[in-house]
């Protein structure tokens, strides 16, 4: 056993210096890699059945059946895989952690409500709240994505969203655009804030489009003229609408049903927006000549749930559920067929597996196959405007790709490696052995107790059948793992911690009763010390 003073010592370290520089690997520092005798889907051209893709500093540097491997590459053999451009969500919200929304009971007898409680917040930015962990990060590698937008929704004016590479935890070396777009609700605000119906939100959007625009053109002539014009008084929310107000950015419309896609057409044709309509009720298909006719591009999801305005969820729920299963699904055939230019969007999936099984949903409903990698990959990439930087495999472009066994979007597809940036992911099946198939489920939050050194700590654990991740919070950070395993009623994982330039690894092993787990825990080569744990109650999982 080792010291409860080894073992306070231990976590301590982990919980006062987690903020600590992460170091890079040595495999994160290797930047020249040569992918040999794989089958590549470049998106760009012809496929190649046997080729080489060479990447050089983040960047590909040569494609093709007949590229030399240069002498300093380390070489992945590709033999039995297929290359495909790493896939993109080209708009989700999962990656945001938004503040806790705390309203002021008093402001009810003041009625001095802030544009903040009437949902006006497009100086609210994506790139201030990401945050992804290592576990999530595995989720999106797994599933081949290596780029994502995310998008605040909350509001009418939800805030500016962000486009990151998936190449690691730090937003500051994986960003790659900010404030690229500004979400646009139809959301009311409680009864007792203006805007309080659809009515008052819609009047409000118009009013602060046209607010902005004006205060653009007038400072935009005052700081070419200057003498003899008053300047105009300074208004940070309609700096931040400028942009959008006058076309100059895209906004995003966020439709629930087919009457705010119709809203969205008509306002944007009004204030002479550029936008996209994200078709959160799925019900594009309705309103087909209109998107025609307006040129609209949208987002589609993948939940294909009936919005409530619809006949088939107010006629109960049998029938939404029939309609749920067999009309909405078609949402993005329908418009294909049409000539709609669309893309995907994570909203209501969150989960990149549910992301994908959308997509194969969609497929199975008559999508084409090469219609929905475009959708995610080049088709994504142009909704973004960086075409010229992600989406296909071609020289000089993001080293972003999707090292697979099998067909990228079918459901036994096995994602093997994934390059995002130039760095090398491996991504490693839990290993359970024959026969030893999970007899509990861990999902949830659970406290575990080291006695010997006096310590509680919560882990919140995600068991999908043998495969286990999971994250300890603390006041300073959170900590990830993944590749953990659960086979029978056992349960292992480890955590691999790189803090103040050490490294330090702890393995724990633990047996599962009911709602209560015995084990050990292994801190790299000191041994080992006891722990218990037991779920806390109404914090998910079950038996």
């Amino acid at each position: 056993m080792i010291s409860r003073k080894t073992v306070l010592v231990t976590f301590l370290i982990i919980l006062v210096i987690a903020h600590s520089p992460i170091l890079r690997s040595e495999e994160d520092l290797h930047r020249v890699w040569a992918v040999k005798d794989c089958r590549i889907v470049t998106q760009a051209g012809p496929l190649i059945e046997k080729g080489t893709v060479v990447i050089r500093n983040g960047l590909i540097e040569a494609v093709g059946a007949q590229v030399a491997i240069p002498s300093d590459a380390e070489v992945v053999d590709g033999s039995r895989l297929t290359v495909y451009p790493g896939l993109i969500d080209p708009l989700g919200k999962s990656l945001i952690k938004l503040p806790e929304q705390k309203f002021d009971q008093t402001k009810m007898l003041t009625g001095q409500y802030t544009d903040e409680d009437r949902g006006i917040k497009p100086e609210f930015k994506a790139f201030d709240h990401f945050e992804i962990t290592k576990s999530t990060l595995e989720k999106y590698h797994k599933a081949g994505f290596t780029a994502a937008q995310v998008l605040p929704e909350r509001g009418v004016f939800t805030g500016q969203a962000s486009v990151f590479s998936l190449s690691g935890m730090n937003k500051n070396t994986s960003i790659i655009l900010r404030d690229t777009c500004l979400g646009v609700g139809f959301s009311v605000s409680s009864f007792m804030v203006y805007p309080s119906s659809l009515m008052g939100v819609v009047a409000m959007l118009r009013q602060e489009f046209s607010d902005a625009a004006y205060f653009d053109k007038h400072n935009t002539r005052w700081m070419k003229e200057m003498k003899g014009i008053l300047r105009p008084e300074y208004s940070l929310k309609h700096e931040m609408l400028s942009d959008y107000a006058t076309g100059r950015k895209p906004v995003v419309f966020l439709c629930r049903n087919q009457n705010d896609i119709l809203r969205a057409i008509d306002m944007a044709g009004e204030m002479k927006l550029d936008y996209f309509i994200c078709d959160l009720g799925n019900e594009g298909f309705r309103v087909i000549p209109e998107l025609k006719k307006a040129k609209a591009r949208l987002f589609l999801p993948l939940t294909f749930k009936a919005p409530s305005t619809s006949i088939h969820a107010q006629k109960g729920r049998d029938a939404r559920d029939l309609a749920e299963e067999g009309l909405y699904p078609k949402n993005p055939v329908k418009l294909a067929e049409a000539g709609i230019p669309f893309t995907f969007t994570s909203f209501g999936t969150d989960d990149p597996s549910s992301f994908r099984e959308g997509i194969q949903k969609a497929m199975q409903n008559g999508l084409p196959q090469e219609k929905a990698l475009d959708a995610l990959t080049i088709g994504a990439a142009r909704f973004l405007k960086l075409e010229k930087a992600l989406g296909t495999i071609e020289p000089g472009k993001m080293a972003n790709l999707a090292l697979v066994e099998g067909d990228i979007l079918a459901k036994e597809a096995k994602v093997k490696y994934v390059f995002a940036d130039g760095t090398k992911f491996e991504l490693k099946e839990a290993a359970v052995k024959e026969g030893e198939k999970p007899t509990v489920n861990i999902t949830g939050k659970w406290e575990i107790s080291i006695e010997e050194a006096g310590l509680k700590l919560t882990m919140d654990f995600v068991q999908e059948e043998a495969a286990l991740s999971g994250k300890l919070t603390t006041p300073f950070g959170v900590f990830d793992f993944s590749g953990g395993t659960v086979s029978g009623n056992q349960v292992y994982f480890e955590m691999n911690l790189s803090v103040g330039g050490q490294d330090i690894d702890l393995y724990f092993t633990g047996i599962v009763e009911d709602d209560k787990m015995t084990g050990s825990v292994v801190q790299g080569t000191e041994g080992a010390t006891d722990f218990t744990a037991k779920r806390i109650p109404g914090m998910g999982g079950t038996r």
